[in-house]
């Protein structure tokens, strides 16, 4: 399966700490891939670099289609089809929801118009489930509906790649579900997704592979239900001698 995006060996130190040390990863092409790991093991910290926001690795490579990225701009990459979503729900809480998506339009590439933005606006909203009523107030949303939102700002430009980050964050176990469903049916278009997730549940429905970080570092890679029982996955949460 061909390899859509990649870390090679990427390092990020900020000061004496080493928020990422050495991280290689492959995400293929059609894939759903988690990110876990404890606080602090610097999972953000990879993200940022993979999408170029607001850093990059002081060495290492990161690969996007086969092309070095590391030293390409946030929107250059956006451009190229990566676009993510954040931990807080960042949405334009003066501006409609409708208006929120044109915003995350931006990114579509040349030759966008006025019928343009609105196709791919409505096709956007209706993919989250927002599609009802695009021009209500983005203050009034739940907390359901500002991931639904978010994720909605990223899709607009169609990418070849979504990251998310923690997007089950604060979520109630129902709304978790329902979360676990729309990304389910975003995954069946053929985005490729990476995800980063503190609630394993989620990631056990959604990946086909995850990857734990600790101390910056990736301790072990592969099927969800082999990480999550790895001893060395259960240190990592709980210290170690939690696995005997």
């Amino acid at each position: 399966m061909t390899v859509l995006l990649a870390a090679e060996e990427v390092t990020k130190s900020f000061g004496s700490l080493r928020a990422v040390d050495g991280v290689s990863i492959e995400v293929r092409q059609g894939e759903v891939f988690g990110l876990a790991g404890p606080n602090g093991a610097g999972k953000s910290t990879l993200f940022n670099l993979l999408t170029g926001i607001p850093i990059r690795p002081d060495s290492g490579r990161v690969l996007f289609g086969g092309r070095e990225v590391q030293h390409r701009s946030p929107r250059w990459i956006a451009k190229a089809g990566l676009k993510r979503t954040f931990q807080t729900e960042a949405v334009f809480e003066s501006l409609t929801v409708r208006e929120n998506v044109r915003i995350g339009s931006a990114y579509g590439g040349a030759g966008r118009t006025a019928r343009w933005d609105r196709a791919r606006c409505a096709e956007a909203l209706e993919q989250v489930e927002l599609g009802g009523d695009p021009d209500r107030p983005a203050d009034g949303l739940s907390l359901i509906d500002r991931k639904r939102l978010m994720i909605a700002c990223a899709l607009v430009s169609h990418p070849s790649v979504l990251l998310l980050d923690e997007p089950a964050a604060g979520l109630d176990p129902a709304d978790q579900d329902a979360l676990i469903r729309l990304l389910t049916r975003i995954h069946a278009t053929g985005t490729t997704m990476v995800i980063i997730e503190h609630v394993l549940s989620v990631l056990e429905a959604l990946a086909d592979r995850m990857a734990v970080l600790d101390s910056g570092r990736v301790i072990v890679t592969g099927a969800p239900a082999d990480v999550l029982t790895d001893a060395r996955v259960i240190e990592a949460y709980l210290g170690p001698g939690a696995a005997r």
